[in-house]
């Protein structure tokens, strides 16, 4: 973890008349997989302020891979567009070597995670909106504000064949073969929907990563896995979510109409049916990572309390998959 000290000689080289004096950085929970944590500073003109770090673990201690230069740029571009509310990027340490390991330095944002606000028996209309809203949001960020590294597919039918292509590559590099995993694919391309237009997707778009506070717009965070292909993905992943209180399996059929008034789409373009064939599609790179970790522990490449989470999660999703494909 990045250490108080260090967080201030980097301050004091990025922003010198910030006059920042670090009194303290805290690891927080959330995201398991980059560390953050939380830094309080004092400013030269007697302000307080609060930082994010937002960090790399070390070399072989991460759940997920992913990109913090792509991730630094999208949040640039991002902020620059001023399409959707995200927590302000201010530094970054592309190298590592001031920090500990590259880090995204953003501003803090107050708020709760909105699936921290969902119970059991509680009316989920008002945050049903808000998820959805969001989603609604996502869709609308000009692709020409986007970072010209991150990419647009072609077109529609190019980026489906892409994202299968990512079961089928993983399935490739197993030790083992996975007939479950080829005969996914094959569905997939058997039985794909209805186009939409290609627009942003988040890739783990989910309550716990929007940031409600009464009176001011949702935040969104954790950009990491974002990417441009179908929106429906990103719905359609949280649909199947195993976290509690899932807002889509309160009540699909008001979930899905709602969305489709916020998005103009057709009942042929969003349905029950589309809405698991996106589940499947929208785990397609977390799905494929997990499977390359398991993979790794039968080489005994990786240990650690992350073994049963491996392979509990690939046997959910195996089953899953199975009772929406069969």
């Amino acid at each position: 973890m990045t250490t108080s000290e260090c967080l201030e000689r980097f301050l004091a080289e990025a922003a010198p008349d910030l006059g920042a004096t670090v009194t303290s950085v805290t690891p927080i929970s959330g995201g398991y997989s980059r560390l953050t944590s939380v830094a309080d500073i004092r400013t030269a003109d007697g302000g307080e302020q609060k930082l994010v770090l937002r960090s790399d673990p070390p070399s072989g201690h991460g759940v997920f891979d992913s990109d913090r230069d792509d991730e630094w740029q999208l949040l640039l571009a991002l902020w620059g567009a001023d399409a959707i509310n995200i927590a302000r990027p201010r530094f970054y340490d592309a190298t590592g070597e001031r920090l500990g390991s590259k880090t995204i330095v953003m501003d803090h944002v107050e708020g709760t995670p909105l699936q921290l606000t969902l119970t059991p028996d509680g009316d989920v209309r008002a945050a049903r909106s808000t998820f959805l809203n969001v989603a609604a949001a996502l869709q609308r960020i000009p692709l020409d504000a986007l970072p010209q590294g991150m990419g647009t597919p072609p077109d529609w039918d190019t980026y489906i064949d892409s994202a299968i292509n990512i079961y089928e590559r993983a399935e490739r590099e197993l030790g083992d073969s996975s007939p479950i995993i080829r005969y996914v694919a094959s569905w997939l391309r058997g039985n794909r929907p209805a186009p939409v237009p290609l627009a942003v997707v988040h890739g783990d778009f989910q309550p716990g990563n929007i940031l409600i506070n009464e009176g001011h717009p949702p935040v969104v965070i954790d950009w990491e896995f974002a990417r441009v292909g179908d929106p429906r993905e990103d719905v359609g992943y949280y649909s199947g979510s195993p976290l509690p209180n899932n807002l889509y399996i309160a009540d699909p059929k008001a979930f899905i109409q709602e969305y489709r008034e916020l998005t103009g789409y057709t009942e042929d373009q969003v349905n029950e049916d589309v809405m698991q064939y996106f589940f499947i599609l929208g785990m397609a790179e977390l799905f494929a990572q997990m499977m390359r970790g398991a993979d790794a522990l039968t080489r005994g490449r990786r240990a650690g309390i992350m073994a049963p989470f491996l392979v509990n999660s690939l046997c959910y999703f195996q089953e899953r998959y199975l009772s929406i494909c069969m």
